[in-house]
């Protein structure tokens, strides 16, 4: 199960990639707390629904299990039992992730194919899962870090604009280089901190 409170992990294996990409899908605008452990069911229902199936001829990886779950057509009904909302959206978004066959060599752009995945999304999955990876994802805890530091015009939510988007983003890695930490590294002291506020 992904653990919100230890999110960067830069050696996961194949699976553990898949269940992140999911994880970060799941998580925009929720509670990590609660959608991890709704992740960890709803994939622990896959395989006890279709280990037997898929064991046989592969190794049943997270994105296995949903292409199965798919083309039985149940999934998803059992998205909805597992409350993986908005439906609609999460399927779509679930369908289009497991079309990416190398989550270590997809770069931005291409996830932010997968319908749902927009800057921040595709950012802290790249950011959380590789070390060279150093860009910020603006959510609402480093907007309102910055807010706290004097850059009051920041907006509120994530900025859809790209221009305002890469604006802040800058602003939030010089600010990381001048306290001497790592993007990464910064964004999980904010959370960390701002989550409890909040």
């Amino acid at each position: 199960m992904i653990n919100p409170a230890q999110i960067t992990d830069y050696n996961r294996s194949h699976a553990e990639l898949e269940e992140f990409l999911l994880f970060g899908i799941m998580v925009a605008g929720k509670k990590s707390a609660v959608e991890a452990p709704k992740l960890d069911r709803f994939l622990s229902d896959l395989r006890e629904r279709y280990g037997e199936q898929l064991l046989a001829s592969m190794s049943g990886t997270p994105f296995q299990f949903i292409r199965f779950a798919k083309a039985e057509g149940t999934l998803l009904d059992i998205m909805k039992e597992h409350a993986i909302s908005p439906y609609r959206q999460r399927y779509n978004s679930f369908c289009d992730a497991v079309q990416i066959f190398d989550l270590r060599a997809c770069n931005l752009s291409r996830l932010m194919k997968v319908r749902g995945v927009g800057l921040k999304t595709a950012r802290f999955f790249l950011s959380h899962s590789r070390e060279d990876f150093d860009e910020p994802m603006l959510d609402t805890h480093i907007l309102s870090w910055l807010r706290d530091q004097g850059y009051t015009c920041a907006p509120q939510t994530t900025p859809q604009n790209e221009g305002i988007y890469n604006y802040y983003a800058n602003v939030f890695k010089g600010l990381a280089r001048q306290l001497g930490q790592s993007v990464t590294d910064l964004d999980l002291t904010i959370w960390k901190q701002y989550s409890k506020t909040n």
